[in-house]
């Protein structure tokens, strides 16, 4: 029996038999020794079930689970429970691995063999069909410093090009009650309590779609300025992380703001600026963010 470190490739499915063949070859077909591919489909009233049968059908080999539609979050505490290999990469059903992505994740981790947490690069294909490479930035160890680096946007995580380790589970899941950017959470707690490495090498395919979930601005006025509470007072973070808390406030209720005002939503848009000015005022005042305050007190 090989000693080698396995990865768990879970794909949750939901509604997505359109574009979940792609995905599922993209993971079965790839030339690692040690690997599974676990779909998970959330309760699909598409031809998801038709799409598995096919794939089967050609050969591809991989595992199969149904449950009642629970939400993606709960789709991936399925998929570290039943994991058969410490890490696991959660691969949106819509997105695709590159040839060779395994090996460099195996790569990456051989060079670092302590980590708990694997960035790798991808390519970002946005809605014109345009593909712009994501590399993340050099990340050794674990600590404050990594999860402020996320906080700010300076590193880009991705579903599908990360992998995590399931000593990250053992104190924190993906919330069941959160259906928008769930995974922030996780990553934070990730970032803050282990090790992290990193590969600039792009390992996936991430597709970005307008009408994405986190580009929703219904989903993500619901959930507002609770993710920060979430994630400081929730992920189990340590102490030293409070002193990223108010500049995170700041870039949340900005982020608040654009999302508003591309939608249309000219209040709530006011409201969030207001907010940013009162932890960042020198942020807010930023010619990109001020000139959208204006025209949304103007048309709101």
């Amino acid at each position: 029996m090989t000693s080698l470190p396995g990865f768990s490739v879970v794909i949750p499915a939901y509604n997505y038999g359109h574009c979940l063949a792609r995905a599922v070859r993209s993971a079965a077909g790839q030339d690692d020794p040690c690997f599974q591919v676990l779909v998970i489909d959330d309760g699909s009233t598409d031809d998801t079930a038709e799409v598995v049968t096919v794939l089967r059908e050609e050969g591809w080999h991989f595992e199969y689970r149904y449950q009642p539609n629970a939400g993606v979050s709960a789709v991936r505490n399925r998929g570290v429970r039943e994991a058969a290999y410490a890490w696991l990469i959660f691969l949106d059903a819509d997105d695709e691995l590159l040839a060779g992505a395994l090996r460099q994740f195996r790569n990456a981790l051989e060079g670092d063999p302590g980590a708990r947490l694997i960035i790798a690069g991808h390519e970002s294909v946005l809605p014109d069909e345009s593909v712009r490479p994501v590399r993340p930035p050099r990340m050794h160890g674990a600590g404050v410093g990594n999860l402020s680096l996320f906080l700010d946007k300076e590193v880009s995580i991705a579903n599908g090009a990360c992998a995590l380790h399931r000593d990250v589970f053992s104190a924190i899941e993906y919330r069941s009650d959160l259906r928008h950017t769930e995974d922030l959470p996780v990553f934070a707690h990730a970032l803050a309590h282990y090790p992290v490495t990193t590969t600039p090498e792009p390992v996936a395919r991430i597709h970005k779609h307008g009408d994405s979930r986190r580009h929703d601005a219904q989903a993500a006025v619901a959930l507002g300025m609770r993710l920060e509470n979430i994630i400081f007072d929730e992920s189990d973070l340590p102490p030293e992380a409070q002193s990223l808390r108010r500049d995170y406030r700041s870039r949340r209720a900005l982020s608040l703001l654009k999302l508003c005002y591309r939608s249309g939503d000219y209040a709530h848009a006011v409201s969030y600026f207001m907010r940013a000015f009162r932890v960042r005022p020198l942020r807010a005042l930023a010619p990109r963010y001020l000139r959208r305050f204006l025209v949304s007190l103007w048309k709101r």
